[in-house]
């Protein structure tokens, strides 16, 4: 008798489990589409800045946040009438997700040199701080490290102080994040020289208001 030869049953392929739905996602913005976005008129009323594609609208500013960039603007201006020029509350790119905008940009060269461009370094860049000192002390002077930019001060108009940022260093390997060297905190009897401009002096007093 001969054996019978036992077919198996053929094999049903398993269904496959489809992932799970991703929920929302953020979305992080480029410089670019943070641009266009302004171009539309959106941010009119407002002061925005982008750090790392995330964009923050921050508070409008007060009259002593104004009358100390002005006299910082005024004082900047004299200070490096050649060779530099003094952005006000202009574009500045840190890679192509990061634009903080600070308040003053002392950048090398005549504006007409960055009529298609936006600076990506500066010798040295001011904030204004009243609401925004935390921020201005922490992630913004790590973006301005990232940056290059070799000084960075802080006007810190509630406190009446000034905070001198100097020395960006690269942080250990793996952290992948880059900080000054020195802070400095002054007080309005302290003066302070530039990096930049080792010829001119200016007592903190005379930049707050």
């Amino acid at each position: 008798m001969t054996p019978a030869t036992i077919t198996p049953p053929p094999v049903q392929p398993v269904a496959s489990v489809a992932p799970p739905a991703a929920g929302p996602q953020p979305h992080r913005w480029t410089i670019a589409e943070y641009r266009e976005l302004g171009k539309t008129g959106l941010f009119s009323d407002k002061k925005t800045m982008l750090l790392d594609g995330v964009l923050y609208v921050m508070t409008l500013p007060n009259p002593p946040h104004d009358l100390s960039l002005g006299l910082a603007d005024d004082w900047l201006r004299a200070v490096f009438a050649t060779g530099h020029h003094v952005r006000n509350q202009m574009g500045f790119d840190i890679g192509n997700a990061t634009d903080p905008g600070p308040d003053l940009a002392v950048v090398a060269g005549a504006r007409r040199d960055y009529v298609g461009r936006t600076p990506t370094t500066a010798v040295l860049l001011v904030e204004v701080a009243d609401s925004s000192l935390l921020t201005d002390t922490t992630k913004k002077a790590e973006w301005y490290a990232t940056a290059g930019v070799p000084e960075y001060w802080v006007i810190d108009v509630v406190n009446r102080q000034l905070h001198v940022f100097r020395g960006p260093v690269p942080l250990p390997a793996g952290l992948g994040a880059t900080a000054y060297r020195t802070h400095l905190t002054l007080s309005p009897a302290d003066t302070v020289v530039p990096l930049a401009a080792p010829h001119a002096t200016v007592t903190v007093a005379d930049l707050l208001p």
